[in-house]
């Protein structure tokens, strides 16, 4: 028999996971996402009715139903909203799920509200597995209490007071086109050029002495100065797609020459990650499942000199802390990294076996909104195609290239790629730049594309 206090608690975990169902929809079958509204959870409901999948029918039902009460108590809370509206605060309407978004998001609506003049209040309920960032950072107003948590949510879902996702993420329209095409470098460069040296994502002093001493214990002979943090993405990680996944064996031989060059590298795992080994002792595994590691990656990876991985959650704290990058296995049409010491490679693209160059992608509009629709991928024969172990040793190599040497600037054909970019990807104005062996590697997918800018 459930106990009275674990009712309860089932009850406020329930409330919060529809609470986050109120940031987007994944809008059926299509299986692509978009902003919430009742037409669209309606149009669900009908779908899932009409499969007879009773059980996701019922949990949409119970979420319109949500989502109604939340728009209800939005109008009785007018006279707080109107008080916050003039005042210099704003909420931030972040996902709290996991690790990359909720860095993502910190990133950017507290940047686009200090843009705006406003200081944010973020809400993360004790509950949440990163409830432990209000120990962080100094400088954010985090409000933890569960209570506080439940009786705010309603002013955190305001267009009013509240940065609220759809300003933020990648949306489809009904037409599959990114609605948001290009918000993160803007408010990157807007925030840039506004507050050039000021630091919202100070830690706490406390916090950085003890993580300080934690990881002089677990990694005595770890030379920060010369640390490469690694994460990798597993192919179907946690039953997702293959999109972001990659193979870790391909990352051998970049992660190799790393160490011989005598830099440390501490790779960051899961309870479900495969292993691999070096002969050298600079190379070093930390599970961050556990929760005493959690927090401690923050503090590596803002100390590291680079980070090396996919698109996936850590790569999202290297962003926030403005660390070099190389992003590898890039599928979407935006990557985490936004200063001169960005590099990246993408992922190749096929249709019905074919592998498309970067000009037949953007005629296609691939990267304009096809890309985040699973099932329209599936259905219009696209597949994607992993980086290779020597795209991603080159790309290691420059790399370092970059951030050890200052001059090291991007060559012609890197800065034609840019160019011949369409104006909806971020790729094209954020200060990284794809890997220059990527390019010599793959001529026949760029020079199309480079030869027209040329002319």
């Amino acid at each position: 028999m459930i106990s009275r206090s674990n009712f309860i608690k089932k009850i406020i975990s329930y409330f919060f996971i529809l609470d986050q169902k109120m940031l987007y929809i994944v809008v059926e079958p299509e299986r692509y996402p978009a902003d919430v509204s009742n037409l669209r959870i309606v149009e669900n409901i009908t779908f899932f009715f009409k499969k007879l999948e009773i059980k996701k029918f019922f949990k949409e039902l119970v979420f319109l139903i949500f989502y109604n009460l939340i728009k209800i108590l939005e109008i009785i809370y007018i006279p707080i909203i109107i008080l916050f509206y003039f005042s210099k605060y704003r909420f931030v309407q972040i996902n709290f799920t996991q690790v990359g978004i909720i860095n993502e998001h910190l990133n950017f609506m507290i940047k686009k509200n200090a843009i705006n003049g406003y200081k944010s209040i973020v809400l993360i309920p004790k509950n949440s597995d990163f409830s432990f960032l209000k120990e962080i950072f100094s400088e954010l107003i985090v409000i933890d209490n569960i209570v506080l948590n439940l009786l705010l949510s309603p002013l955190k879902h305001s267009k009013f007071i509240s940065c609220r996702t759809n300003e933020i993420d990648n949306r489809l329209d009904r037409n599959l086109e990114i609605i948001l095409k290009t918000e993160h470098t803007k408010i990157e460069n807007q925030f840039r050029k506004k507050f050039e040296s000021t630091n919202l994502f100070k830690f706490k002093e406390s916090y950085e002495n003890v993580e300080k001493n934690k990881i002089n214990l677990l990694f005595s002979n770890l030379n920060l100065h010369k640390l490469i943090i690694f994460h990798h993405r597993q192919e179907f990680y946690k039953t997702t797609s293959a999109l972001r996944g990659s193979n870790i064996n391909s990352y051998y031989d970049g992660l190799n020459y790393l160490l011989d060059k005598n830099y440390h590298i501490v790779r960051l795992i899961d309870n479900n990650s495969e292993k691999i080994s070096f002969e050298k002792k600079n190379y070093y595994e930390f599970n961050i499942n556990e929760n005493k590691n959690r927090q401690s990656q923050y503090y590596l990876i803002k100390n590291c000199r680079g980070f090396l991985g996919t698109s996936s959650g850590p790569v999202s704290i290297a962003t926030l802390f403005d660390r070099p990058v190389l992003e590898t296995n890039v599928f979407a049409q935006r990557v985490n990294v936004f200063n001169e010491k960005g590099n990246y490679i993408l992922k190749k693209i096929s249709k019905n076996g074919n592998i498309l160059s970067f000009k037949q992608l953007f005629e296609l509009n691939f990267y304009k909104g096809i890309f985040l629709s699973r099932r329209k991928m599936e259905e219009y024969g696209f597949k994607v195609i992993n980086n290779s172990s020597e795209e991603i040793l080159k790309a290691v190599i420059n790399f370092e290239k970059i951030i050890t040497d200052k001059n090291f600037y991007p060559n012609q054909d890197q800065l034609n790629f840019k160019k011949a970019l369409p104006n909806y990807m971020e790729l094209k104005f954020t200060k990284a730049n794809i890997d220059r062996e990527f390019i010599h590697l793959n001529k026949t997918l760029f020079e199309d594309l480079i030869k027209y800018v040329q002319k």
